[in-house]
Protein backbone atom coordinates (compact mmCIF):
# COMPACT_ATOMS: atom_id res chain seq x y z
CA UNK A 1 0.00 0.00 0.00
CA UNK A 2 1.57 3.52 -1.01
CA UNK A 3 2.20 6.02 1.62
CA UNK A 4 -0.06 8.69 2.22
CA UNK A 5 1.21 12.02 1.17
CA UNK A 6 1.46 14.95 3.59
CA UNK A 7 -1.78 16.52 2.50
CA UNK A 8 -3.50 13.43 2.99
CA UNK A 9 -2.10 12.24 6.21
CA UNK A 10 -3.14 15.98 7.46
CA UNK A 11 -6.09 16.48 9.87
CA UNK A 12 -7.74 19.33 8.09
CA UNK A 13 -9.45 20.72 11.47
CA UNK A 14 -6.02 21.37 12.01
CA UNK A 15 -5.94 24.12 9.86
CA UNK A 16 -8.41 26.45 11.28
CA UNK A 17 -6.40 25.84 14.89
CA UNK A 18 -3.37 26.48 13.06
CA UNK A 19 -4.50 29.80 12.03
CA UNK A 20 -6.14 30.95 15.16
CA UNK A 21 -3.02 30.41 16.91
CA UNK A 22 -0.96 32.26 14.46
CA UNK A 23 -3.34 35.29 14.54
CA UNK A 24 -3.25 35.02 18.62
CA UNK A 25 -0.03 33.79 19.30
CA UNK A 26 -0.63 32.35 22.63
CA UNK A 27 -2.61 29.01 22.69
CA UNK A 28 -4.42 29.93 25.87
CA UNK A 29 -6.17 33.17 23.73
CA UNK A 30 -6.19 30.30 21.30
CA UNK A 31 -8.37 27.88 23.33
CA UNK A 32 -10.92 30.56 24.18
CA UNK A 33 -11.53 31.35 20.38
CA UNK A 34 -11.59 27.98 19.94
CA UNK A 35 -13.59 26.93 22.19
CA UNK A 36 -10.69 24.25 23.48
CA UNK A 37 -9.45 23.44 26.43
CA UNK A 38 -6.01 24.85 26.44
CA UNK A 39 -4.10 21.30 26.94
CA UNK A 40 -6.06 20.28 23.11
CA UNK A 41 -5.21 22.88 21.57
CA UNK A 42 -1.43 22.20 22.56
CA UNK A 43 -1.90 18.64 21.48
CA UNK A 44 -3.07 20.10 17.54
CA UNK A 45 -0.07 21.85 17.84
CA UNK A 46 2.35 19.43 18.00
CA UNK A 47 -0.08 17.06 15.87
CA UNK A 48 1.38 20.61 13.04
CA UNK A 49 4.49 20.38 13.77
CA UNK A 50 4.62 16.79 13.05
CA UNK A 51 2.75 17.01 9.89
CA UNK A 52 4.84 19.48 8.51
CA UNK A 53 8.22 18.52 10.37
CA UNK A 54 8.62 22.32 11.71
CA UNK A 55 8.35 23.62 15.42
CA UNK A 56 5.75 26.07 13.50
CA UNK A 57 5.40 28.01 16.60
CA UNK A 58 8.62 28.94 19.22
CA UNK A 59 8.10 29.40 22.61
CA UNK A 60 9.43 33.52 23.73
CA UNK A 61 8.78 35.37 26.81
CA UNK A 62 5.88 37.28 25.17
CA UNK A 63 4.24 34.32 23.92
CA UNK A 64 4.64 32.33 20.50
CA UNK A 65 6.46 33.36 17.56
CA UNK A 66 5.83 31.62 13.95
CA UNK A 67 8.90 30.13 12.19
CA UNK A 68 9.46 30.52 8.66
CA UNK A 69 7.21 27.98 7.83
CA UNK A 70 3.85 29.12 9.64
CA UNK A 71 4.67 32.68 7.72
CA UNK A 72 4.72 30.41 4.53
CA UNK A 73 1.68 28.82 5.25
CA UNK A 74 -0.13 31.48 6.96
CA UNK A 75 0.76 33.43 3.47
CA UNK A 76 -0.27 30.70 0.98
CA UNK A 77 -2.82 27.79 3.05
CA UNK A 78 -5.43 30.82 2.83
CA UNK A 79 -6.36 31.26 -0.78
CA UNK A 80 -7.60 27.57 -0.87
CA UNK A 81 -8.78 27.32 2.84
CA UNK A 82 -11.04 29.81 2.72
CA UNK A 83 -13.08 29.40 -0.65
CA UNK A 84 -13.20 25.67 0.62
CA UNK A 85 -14.88 27.30 4.24
CA UNK A 86 -16.94 29.79 2.25
CA UNK A 87 -18.31 27.13 -0.01
CA UNK A 88 -19.42 24.90 2.70
CA UNK A 89 -20.53 27.44 5.19
CA UNK A 90 -23.25 28.63 2.31
CA UNK A 91 -21.61 32.47 2.13
CA UNK A 92 -25.22 33.41 0.00
CA UNK A 93 -26.63 32.60 3.67
CA UNK A 94 -24.18 35.71 5.19
CA UNK A 95 -26.17 36.86 8.57
CA UNK A 96 -24.43 39.94 10.00
CA UNK A 97 -26.05 39.49 13.47
CA UNK A 98 -24.65 35.79 13.69
CA UNK A 99 -21.40 36.75 13.32
CA UNK A 100 -18.62 37.05 16.23
CA UNK A 101 -15.39 36.88 16.97
CA UNK A 102 -12.75 39.58 16.15
CA UNK A 103 -12.08 42.78 13.46
CA UNK A 104 -8.61 44.12 13.63
CA UNK A 105 -8.71 47.25 11.67
CA UNK A 106 -5.77 50.00 10.78
CA UNK A 107 -6.35 53.19 10.00
CA UNK A 108 -4.56 56.21 8.77
CA UNK A 109 -4.24 58.43 11.66
CA UNK A 110 -5.72 61.44 9.72
CA UNK A 111 -8.50 58.57 8.48
CA UNK A 112 -9.03 56.92 12.26
CA UNK A 113 -11.37 59.53 14.05
CA UNK A 114 -13.29 60.16 11.57
CA UNK A 115 -13.65 56.37 10.64
CA UNK A 116 -13.57 54.11 13.69
CA UNK A 117 -15.78 55.59 15.93
CA UNK A 118 -18.87 55.02 13.25
CA UNK A 119 -17.78 51.48 12.40
CA UNK A 120 -17.96 50.74 16.04
CA UNK A 121 -20.78 51.93 16.35
CA UNK A 122 -22.60 50.43 13.54
CA UNK A 123 -20.96 47.06 13.90
CA UNK A 124 -22.27 47.49 17.55
CA UNK A 125 -25.90 48.27 15.57
CA UNK A 126 -26.12 45.20 13.57
CA UNK A 127 -23.28 42.49 14.65
CA UNK A 128 -23.38 43.18 18.52
CA UNK A 129 -21.65 40.08 18.91
CA UNK A 130 -18.53 41.42 17.19
CA UNK A 131 -15.36 43.32 19.06
CA UNK A 132 -13.83 45.66 16.74
CA UNK A 133 -10.03 46.38 17.64
CA UNK A 134 -8.68 49.41 15.90
CA UNK A 135 -4.74 50.10 15.03
CA UNK A 136 -3.35 52.96 13.46
CA UNK A 137 -1.05 52.45 10.19
CA UNK A 138 2.33 51.76 11.35
CA UNK A 139 5.76 50.09 8.95
CA UNK A 140 3.70 46.53 10.08
CA UNK A 141 0.86 47.16 8.77
CA UNK A 142 0.96 45.41 5.20
CA UNK A 143 3.08 42.53 7.01
CA UNK A 144 -0.14 42.12 9.25
CA UNK A 145 -2.40 42.38 6.82
CA UNK A 146 -0.91 39.33 4.50
CA UNK A 147 -0.16 37.40 7.61
CA UNK A 148 -4.28 37.78 8.52
CA UNK A 149 -2.87 39.76 12.41
CA UNK A 150 -5.01 42.56 11.26
CA UNK A 151 -7.94 41.98 8.66
CA UNK A 152 -8.46 45.22 6.65
CA UNK A 153 -7.06 48.77 6.60
CA UNK A 154 -7.86 52.13 5.58
CA UNK A 155 -5.27 54.78 3.78
CA UNK A 156 -4.89 57.97 2.12
CA UNK A 157 -2.56 56.40 -0.61
CA UNK A 158 -1.93 52.61 -2.43
CA UNK A 159 1.37 52.33 -0.89
CA UNK A 160 2.97 50.38 -3.39
CA UNK A 161 1.75 47.22 -1.69
CA UNK A 162 2.06 44.00 -2.62
CA UNK A 163 0.00 42.06 -5.77
CA UNK A 164 -1.59 40.08 -3.04
CA UNK A 165 -3.00 42.88 -1.64
CA UNK A 166 -6.57 43.77 -2.24
CA UNK A 167 -6.88 47.68 -3.49
CA UNK A 168 -10.48 49.22 -3.42
CA UNK A 169 -10.73 52.68 -3.98
CA UNK A 170 -12.45 54.93 -1.80
CA UNK A 171 -14.10 58.82 -2.29
CA UNK A 172 -11.48 61.52 -2.37
CA UNK A 173 -11.37 63.90 0.28
CA UNK A 174 -10.52 67.48 0.13
CA UNK A 175 -7.08 68.30 1.75
CA UNK A 176 -7.35 70.61 5.19
CA UNK A 177 -4.57 72.69 6.41
CA UNK A 178 -4.50 74.14 10.06
CA UNK A 179 -2.92 77.09 11.56
CA UNK A 180 -3.10 78.91 15.01
CA UNK A 181 -6.20 81.85 14.67
CA UNK A 182 -3.60 84.47 15.55
CA UNK A 183 -1.13 83.33 12.20
CA UNK A 184 -0.83 85.95 10.09
CA UNK A 185 -2.65 84.03 7.08
CA UNK A 186 -5.49 83.44 9.48
CA UNK A 187 -7.50 85.81 7.19
CA UNK A 188 -6.01 84.68 3.60
CA UNK A 189 -6.19 82.09 1.10
CA UNK A 190 -4.18 79.81 1.84
CA UNK A 191 -2.29 78.55 -1.82
CA UNK A 192 1.28 76.87 -2.24
CA UNK A 193 3.05 79.84 -1.57
CA UNK A 194 1.73 79.78 1.86
CA UNK A 195 3.12 76.51 2.41
CA UNK A 196 6.91 77.50 1.98
CA UNK A 197 6.32 81.23 3.39
CA UNK A 198 5.65 79.52 6.93
CA UNK A 199 7.30 76.59 8.63
CA UNK A 200 5.69 73.54 8.64
CA UNK A 201 4.57 70.47 11.38
CA UNK A 202 3.49 67.10 9.57
CA UNK A 203 2.04 64.47 10.69
CA UNK A 204 4.13 61.58 11.15
CA UNK A 205 3.29 58.23 9.81
CA UNK A 206 5.66 55.22 9.88
CA UNK A 207 5.62 53.14 6.66
CA UNK A 208 3.58 56.08 4.53
CA UNK A 209 5.33 59.07 4.62
CA UNK A 210 8.74 59.25 7.10
CA UNK A 211 10.52 59.33 3.98
CA UNK A 212 8.77 61.69 1.98
CA UNK A 213 5.61 63.33 2.60
CA UNK A 214 2.51 63.91 0.52
CA UNK A 215 2.60 67.67 0.82
CA UNK A 216 6.78 67.56 -0.32
CA UNK A 217 5.80 65.72 -2.87
CA UNK A 218 2.56 68.42 -4.02
CA UNK A 219 4.87 71.05 -3.81
CA UNK A 220 8.40 69.75 -5.37
CA UNK A 221 6.26 69.54 -8.39
CA UNK A 222 5.51 73.17 -8.14
CA UNK A 223 9.01 73.61 -8.05
CA UNK A 224 8.94 74.39 -4.58
CA UNK A 225 10.15 73.38 -0.75
CA UNK A 226 8.87 73.19 2.05
CA UNK A 227 10.06 74.02 5.74
CA UNK A 228 9.42 71.40 7.86
CA UNK A 229 10.68 71.75 11.06
CA UNK A 230 7.93 69.38 13.62
CA UNK A 231 6.57 66.16 12.74
CA UNK A 232 4.65 63.86 15.34
CA UNK A 233 2.77 60.93 14.73
CA UNK A 234 0.16 62.36 17.38
CA UNK A 235 -2.39 64.25 15.75
CA UNK A 236 -2.76 66.35 19.31
CA UNK A 237 0.58 67.44 19.59
CA UNK A 238 0.60 68.87 15.90
CA UNK A 239 -2.24 70.78 16.55
CA UNK A 240 -0.71 72.07 19.84
CA UNK A 241 2.19 73.04 18.27
CA UNK A 242 0.86 74.34 15.80
CA UNK A 243 -2.05 76.95 18.40
CA UNK A 244 1.47 78.45 19.79
CA UNK A 245 3.69 79.38 16.53
CA UNK A 246 3.02 80.16 13.22
CA UNK A 247 3.27 76.73 11.71
CA UNK A 248 0.77 75.46 9.44
CA UNK A 249 -0.33 71.88 9.19
CA UNK A 250 -1.15 70.25 6.01
CA UNK A 251 -2.88 67.34 6.03
CA UNK A 252 -5.45 65.12 3.70
CA UNK A 253 -8.72 65.53 6.08
CA UNK A 254 -10.30 66.73 8.90
CA UNK A 255 -9.42 66.07 12.09
CA UNK A 256 -12.19 63.89 14.42
CA UNK A 257 -12.67 64.19 18.11
CA UNK A 258 -9.78 66.63 18.20
CA UNK A 259 -10.64 70.02 19.12
CA UNK A 260 -8.43 72.90 20.15
CA UNK A 261 -9.99 76.56 20.60
CA UNK A 262 -6.89 78.61 19.42
CA UNK A 263 -6.99 76.30 15.85
CA UNK A 264 -8.84 77.13 12.67
CA UNK A 265 -8.85 74.56 9.65
CA UNK A 266 -9.19 76.04 6.30
CA UNK A 267 -9.25 74.46 2.58
CA UNK A 268 -5.84 75.54 0.86
CA UNK A 269 -5.38 75.98 -3.14
CA UNK A 270 -2.94 74.72 -5.67
CA UNK A 271 -2.93 76.46 -8.83
CA UNK A 272 -6.42 77.93 -7.60
CA UNK A 273 -7.89 74.05 -6.87
CA UNK A 274 -8.50 72.60 -3.74
CA UNK A 275 -6.03 69.68 -3.24
CA UNK A 276 -7.99 66.09 -2.79
CA UNK A 277 -6.14 63.05 -1.05
CA UNK A 278 -7.50 59.43 -2.08
CA UNK A 279 -8.79 56.69 -0.07
CA UNK A 280 -7.93 53.36 -0.37
CA UNK A 281 -9.79 50.33 1.19
CA UNK A 282 -7.02 47.34 1.76
CA UNK A 283 -7.20 43.66 2.38
CA UNK A 284 -5.31 40.33 1.57
CA UNK A 285 -6.26 38.79 -1.70
CA UNK A 286 -7.91 35.54 -0.10
CA UNK A 287 -10.81 38.29 1.17
CA UNK A 288 -11.56 39.34 -1.78
CA UNK A 289 -14.90 36.76 -2.18
CA UNK A 290 -16.02 37.16 1.55
CA UNK A 291 -19.46 38.84 2.13
CA UNK A 292 -18.17 41.13 5.36
CA UNK A 293 -15.25 42.40 3.69
CA UNK A 294 -17.88 43.74 0.68
CA UNK A 295 -20.07 45.01 3.84
CA UNK A 296 -17.27 46.84 5.49
CA UNK A 297 -16.24 48.35 2.37
CA UNK A 298 -19.35 49.50 1.29
CA UNK A 299 -20.14 50.77 5.00
CA UNK A 300 -16.87 53.42 5.03
CA UNK A 301 -17.64 54.43 1.39
CA UNK A 302 -21.17 55.66 3.01
CA UNK A 303 -18.74 56.99 6.09
CA UNK A 304 -16.95 58.95 3.89
CA UNK A 305 -19.53 59.64 1.50
CA UNK A 306 -21.31 61.99 4.93
CA UNK A 307 -17.92 63.37 5.53
CA UNK A 308 -17.99 64.60 1.48
CA UNK A 309 -21.30 65.98 1.62
CA UNK A 310 -21.02 68.04 4.73
CA UNK A 311 -17.45 69.37 3.66
CA UNK A 312 -19.84 71.30 0.90
CA UNK A 313 -21.63 72.50 3.63
CA UNK A 314 -18.42 74.31 5.08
Amino acid sequence: MMNKTPFEALDLNLIKIFFVIYEELNTHRAAERLNMSQPNVSRSLQKLRDAFQDPIFVKTRHGLTPTDKAHYLAQHLPNTWQELSDIINHVDEFDLSQLSGKIHATFHPALVGMLSDKLFLKLHEVAPKVQLIVSVWGNETEADLMTGKQDFAVTMLPHGMSKEMSIKPLPSLVAKVYLSKSHPLAQSTITEQSLVQYPLAILHVPGWNEHMTNIEKILMREGLVPDIVYRSPHPSSVLSVVSQTELIHPMGASYHGLYNDSVIRKIPLLNGEPILFKNHFCHHYRHRNKPLYQWLFETINEFILDEKASEKLE
